[in-house]
């Protein structure tokens, strides 16, 4: 299995974060259930890679850096 990395900046968690702190409480508020998307845009070749969220409002996180790792451990029961 195979993981992919997404460097986020200090203040782009924090808005992260924010935001579900904000989507939660309005859901609340009205009675409603749903999730959120995380979208990574890349630019081909590369050029230009930038992350996006859907939530409660659609807010663009700005360029980060990601890539793929080797495979992980995972837990067989």
């Amino acid at each position: 299995m195979r993981k992919l990395e997404i460097t986020l900046s200090d203040e782009q968690y924090e808005h992260i974060q924010q935001e579900i702190k904000y989507g939660g409480r309005t859901m609340l508020e009205e009675e409603i259930f749903g999730g959120f998307e995380i979208i990574l845009h890349v630019g081909v070749p590369n050029i230009y890679t930038y992350l996006e969220m859907n939530y409660i409002n659609k807010i663009d996180l700005g360029e980060v850096e990601w890539s793929f790792s080797k495979k992980i451990q995972t837990l067989k029961n």
